[in-house]
């Protein structure tokens, strides 16, 4: 009668067991769909997927042998050693455990590759800009127009103020102004100097700075077609607008790098 009580107890442990891991199993399943969807959506990377995918295995093969020594032994003995070292692992990763948070939350953001951002960090007047090369676990890589590269701390991005922008080159051209011709008839000449180099003139906007003394001074927006830009293609581009405008005594200087 006992051993009949006791094959029958081993049996609806054998079935909690299987129930369990199947019920684990499932989650497991569930998660990794989301996961897979929101990679097909492009929300993040496939390296993020790969990534959480193995994070998620890990955890479900630390459960498992969990709820089996439960179910077996009876015993809470492994939850608290889990527990303890849980706690251990958190206090010695804290750093790599913050920024790969931190690195989910930056792929949730849909920054993707390629992406020009103006990052305005805390207690700092002058933003910082420049494409996304890289987006790693640990940091994120921004490259500037000149092909300079920034290694960014993801929890240092994530708390920055972030926007998209157009990437350019800002030039204050100061010229002679003579009575019978205005500004758009010089933007005109700037835009013939410009035609067959590699960057296109922004005509939306050319704020002018100041005006007197029979000179104009304006500001001129130059969108590079690829990146980064090269300071021979910029020196060339710069002449070809001096000797467009020489009859007017030109200064230009480079305001924004």
């Amino acid at each position: 009668m006992h051993i009949t009580l006791s094959f029958a107890g081993f049996e609806e442990k054998i079935i909690y067991v299987f129930i369990f891991i199947a019920v684990v199993l499932l989650i497991r399943y569930l998660i990794s769909w989301f996961v897979s969807t929101l990679r097909q959506r492009g929300l993040i990377s496939a390296s993020t997927k790969s990534m959480l995918i193995r994070i998620l295995d890990l955890l479900v093969i630390i459960v498992v042998i969990l709820g089996v020594v439960e179910s077996v032994t009876a015993s809470l003995t492994p939850y608290i050693v889990v527990i303890a070292l849980g706690i251990m692992l958190f206090v010695l990763f804290y750093y790599e455990i913050r920024e790969f948070t931190a690195f989910i939350t930056i792929q949730l953001q849909r920054y993707a590759r390629g992406t020009w951002i103006e990052v305005h960090l805390p207690g700092q007047i002058k933003p910082l800009r420049g494409r996304i090369v890289e987006i790693e676990p640990f940091n994120s890589v921004l490259e500037d127009l000149y092909g300079n590269r920034v290694y960014m701390a993801n929890s240092v991005l994530v708390k920055a103020l972030i926007r998209e922008y157009t990437p350019c080159v800002s030039m204050r051209i100061s010229i002679d102004q003579p009575e019978n011709i205005t500004l758009d008839d010089m933007l005109q000449l700037i835009k013939e100097a410009v035609r067959g180099t590699p960057f296109r003139m922004d005509e939306s906007r050319v704020p002018i700075n100041s005006i007197g003394g029979n000179r104009l001074t304006f500001t001129l927006r130059l969108i590079p077609l690829s990146t980064p830009v090269r300071s021979s293609d910029l020196y060339k581009m710069m002449r070809k607008i001096s000797n467009m405008l020489s009859r007017y005594n030109p200064y230009i200087e480079i305001i924004e790098r």
